[in-house]
C-alpha cells in the first residue's frame, strides 16, 4: 500500500517535512493512507474527504475549517493527546459519511453550529468552545469506557443523542455524567448504559402537554430493577418554557407509551444553571426506564396515584385516584379471564384538564358468572385527542372468601417476571416456596398476612428459561402453581 506521510514528528522519518501543514482541501481515495503522527498538525481551512478504501490516521491533530466526510477507514487513535478540531469560520460545517468516525479528543469552535451526519466515538475528551452539535437521531455520538463527562453551556453544547457505553457501577456512586447522578448505595445496578436526548427531538409530548427538551434512558445488566436515589442536571436552555420553579420527574417503561409521575417531590430549581433536581433524602427510583421533565401545570397527562381492586360481596370493586389530568376523556375498565385477553367492563367519564386529585371507583357485579377463580382488571385511559394508555393490571379473586387463591401474571413470563399473588382467608402462618423443576429450593417466604403481592419479583426476574413450581402452605391447605419462564 502506498503511503503519504503528510505529517512527522521532525525526530522522525528525518524527510524535511514540517511539523506543520496546512491545506485548503483534500480528497484521499484509493488504497492511500493520510497519516498525522504525535505531535504533528495538519490545518485544513476548507474540506476533507476520506474516500472508499482510503485510510486516515490521526494521532496529532487535525484542524479543518469545512466538512469533514468519512467513506473509508478512520483508524481509532492510540495517543492520548490526538485531537480533531472543528473550527470553522464561514457557516455550518458537516461531519457525514457512510463509515465510523473514531476520535480521541474533539473540539468544536463554531459559532454557526455543527451538523453530525455519522456516528462519532469519542474516548477523551469533548471541549465545546462554542457552537451547537447538532446529531442525527440515527447517528448518536458514542462517549466509550474512556470518554470524560462534556461540559456545556447554553451557547456550545450538544443537541440530540449522545450515548455513554456500558460502564460498571454495581453498589458504587455514578456520574455526573450527562446530567445523571446517583450516590452509592442502594441496589446493585450492575453495568449501565445512558442515553440522553436534547433539542426538539427530546420533547416528550402526552395529551397536548410538553416535557423540558432533553430525557434520560437507562439500562442496566442487573436482574430485575434495582432502585437508587436519581439526581437530574440539564440546561436552562432546555426548559422548553416549563415552569422550573415547579420542576417535576417522570417517567416511562418500554415501550415508553405510558408516563407517570417518579419518585421525589415537586422542586425549584429555577434559580441555578445548569438545572439540579434533588430528589429527596427518602426517595428512590427504578434505575431502568425513561426520565424527564416537566412542570405541574403540564402532566403528561394524567397522573394516576392509586389503582387497586378487590372482592367486595359478590363483586368486584375497583378504586384509583389521580393527582393531576389534563385532556382527560374517560376511563374503560377492562377485565380479563386469564390476564391476556381484554373485554370492556365498563366506562367511567374523566375530569378533562385538572390540578387537583379526584377519586374514582367501579363496581362490576356478580363477577362468579365468568366462571374462573381470578379476574384480572386494569385502566384504559383516552384523552380527547384520542391518546391512549394503559394502567398495570390488578387482579381480583372470585372463589369464596373461605379459599386460598394463588395467581400469578403473566404466565409462561418473560423480562421482569411474573406478578404474584396470594389471598388467605384470615391471618394465619403461610408459607410461600419457589422451588425449580427438580425440587431444589429457590427461595422461600414467610407471613400472616391475609393478602401478598409481588411475591419473589427479584428472584423470578432472574430465572433462566425453563419451569418452576409455586408451593403456598396455609393452615389445613395448600397450593401448587407451576411457573412458566420464556
Amino acid at each position: 500500500m502506498k503511503k503519504f506521510y503528510w505529517i512527522l514528528l521532525l525526530t522522525g522519518l528525518g524527510i524535511g517535512l514540517p511539523a506543520t501543514v496546512v491545506q485548503a482541501q483534500l480528497t484521499i481515495s484509493g488504497p492511500v493512507t493520510l497519516y498525522i503522527g504525535p505531535g504533528g498538525l495538519m490545518a485544513m481551512p476548507s474540506y476533507l474527504t476520506v474516500g472508499t478504501g482510503a485510510t486516515l490516521t490521526n494521532e496529532g491533530q487535525l484542524d479543518f475549517g469545512g466538512d469533514l466526510t468519512n467513506n473509508g477507514i478512520v483508524t481509532a487513535p492510540v495517543t492520548s493527546a490526538a485531537q480533531l478540531r472543528v473550527m470553522g469560520a464561514a457557516g455550518l460545517q458537516n461531519l457525514t459519511g457512510s463509515a465510523t468516525l473514531p476520535v480521541q479528543n474533539l473540539t468544536v469552535n463554531n459559532a454557526a453550529g455543527v451538523a453530525v451526519a455519522a456516528p462519532i466515538n469519542v474516548a477523551g475528551t469533548i471541549t465545546l468552545t462554542n457552537g451547537l452539535v447538532t446529531i442525527g437521531s440515527s447517528t448518536p455520538i458514542t462517549l466509550l469506557t474512556t470518554a470524560t463527562d462534556p461540559v456545556e453551556t447554553n451557547s456550545a453544547r450538544l443537541v440530540g443523542p449522545v450515548t455513554m457505553a456500558a460502564r460498571s457501577v454495581g453498589g458504587g456512586a455514578f456520574g455526573p455524567f450527562l446530567g445523571l447522578t446517583m450516590p452509592a448505595g442502594g441496589g446493585n445496578v450492575g453495568s449501565i448504559t445512558l442515553t440522553r436526548v436534547t433539542g426538539p427531538t427530546g420533547i416528550t409530548t402526552v395529551g397536548g402537554n410538553s416535557s423540558a427538551a432533553v430525557y434520560w434512558t437507562v439500562a442496566s445488566s442487573a436482574g430485575g430493577n434495582p432502585k437508587r436515589k436519581m439526581y437530574f442536571s440539564w440546561l436552562s436552555a432546555l426548559d422548553n418554557g416549563r415552569n422550573m420553579a415547579q420542576a417535576t420527574p417522570w417517567r416511562s417503561d418500554a415501550p415508553y407509551t405510558v408516563w407517570t409521575q417518579a419518585d421525589g417531590p415537586t422542586t425549584n430549581v429555577s434559580a441555578s444553571n445548569p438545572r439540579q433536581y434533588n430528589p429527596g433524602a427518602a426517595n428512590t427510583e427504578d434505575v431502568v426506564g425513561r426520565f424527564t421533565m416537566s412542570d405541574v401545570a403540564t402532566p403528561l397527562p394524567v397522573e394516576l396515584t392509586a389503582f387497586t381492586a378487590r372482592r367486595e360481596g359478590v363483586n368486584a370493586r375497583l378504586d384509583w385516584n389521580t393527582a393531576s389530568e389534563k385532556s382527560n376523556d374517560y376511563f374503560d375498565v377492562e377485565r380479563s379471564r386469564d390476564g391476556l385477553e381484554f373485554e370492556p367492563a365498563g366506562r367511567v367519564a374523566g375530569q378533562g384538564s385538572s390540578t387537583v386529585a379526584h377519586d374514582y371507583s367501579f363496581l362490576d357485579p356478580k363477577v362468579a358468572q365468568y366462571g374462573v377463580p381470578t379476574l384480572y382488571y386494569r385502566l384504559r385511559q383516552v384523552d380527547k385527542e384520542g391518546t391512549v394508555s394503559y394502567s398495570t393490571v390488578r387482579t381480583v379473586a372470585v372463589e369464596s372468601a373461605s379459599a386460598l387463591l394463588v395467581s400469578a401474571w403473566p404466565n409462561p413470563s418473560a423480562g421482569a417476571g411474573p406478578h404474584i399473588r396470594v389471598e388467605q382467608p384470615g391471618e394465619n402462618a403461610l408459607t410461600a416456596t419457589l422451588t425449580d423443576a427438580t425440587g431444589r429450593q429457590l427461595a422461600v417466604y414467610h407471613t400472616t398476612s391475609r393478602l401478598s403481592e409481588g411475591l419473589f419479583a427479584t428472584e423470578t426476574a432472574a430465572l433462566a428459561s425453563g419451569v418452576y413450581l409455586l408451593r403456598v402452605t396455609t393452615t389445613g391447605t395448600s397450593q401448587v402453581l407451576k411457573l412458566v419462564r420464556e
